[in-house]
């Protein structure tokens, strides 16, 4: 440990509070998903431990060589979970699941059959009205969920390196629940509560996007219900 901590003294230390807090929490979300992926991080939670501990003493510099360290025992560790063959290590399923969970793999994945579930529904579906209301407004609200985790996802990715949002599996409801907040986004603009200008034709392309912006705005709208029934 003490050769690592010499050679480290070389390498660029953050000199910010806020520098080595990011890389800590980094570093948080890639061993919650080795764990989740079955991934040994014994040693690289032990010097987790201690970066954690030396940060709240505000001692940055072994805060960030302890923080440097556990990444090293981790990447150590998820070569361990290689298979191995003649020599050569190859990707496994723990790995593989690893790097799913923190890129945030599966939610893309999901997000984008779920885009093209969607488009064709409203391809092949979109005449189809139920109580009065076309169901290609539900349609709309889920593809505009789709495209709300995908660019959550972009977001982390731009921002962290990585997914924080996301990572279980919920986001399946976001779009189940967008397409009810389509059929009822419909029903509101459709009721008269709001002016009909326009042509006919200019009002149902409105009415499209607005549907799709619900849908979008859906993990938005499950935090204001939410506060709304805590508040009931």
């Amino acid at each position: 440990m003490s050769n690592y901590i010499v050679n480290s003294n070389a390498c660029s230390i953050p000199e910010s509070c806020s520098e080595v807090e990011v890389d800590i929490k980094r570093l948080d979300r890639m061993l919650q998903a080795a764990h989740r992926s079955s991934i040994d991080i014994k040693n690289s939670y032990d010097f987790y431990v201690l970066a954690l501990k030396e940060f709240n003493k505000e001692n940055l510099t072994d805060s960030y060589l302890y923080c440097d360290r556990a990444k090293y025992e981790l990447t150590a560790a998820i070569n361990d979970a290689k298979i191995k063959i003649k020599g050569s290590r190859f990707h496994s399923l723990r790995t593989i699941s690893y790097f799913f969970k923190l890129y945030g793999l599966y939610a893309v994945i999901f997000a984008m059959l779920s885009v093209l579930f969607f488009s064709l529904l409203i391809y092949q579906y979109s005449d189809v009205i139920v109580l009065g209301v076309p169901l290609w407004s539900s349609f709309f609200a889920g593809l505009g969920a789709s495209a709300q985790i995908l660019t959550g996802i972009a977001d982390d990715l731009r921002r962290y390196g990585l997914a924080s949002r996301y990572k279980r599996l919920w986001y399946m409801t976001i779009p189940l629940l967008a397409m009810v907040f389509g059929y009822m986004t419909y029903l509101v603009l459709s009721s008269g509560l709001i002016a009909r200008d326009g042509s006919s034709e200019t009002r149902v392309f409105t009415i499209m996007f607005v549907c799709f912006l619900a849908g979008f705005l859906t993990k938005w709208l499950i935090n204001r219900l939410s506060r709304m029934s805590r508040d009931i």
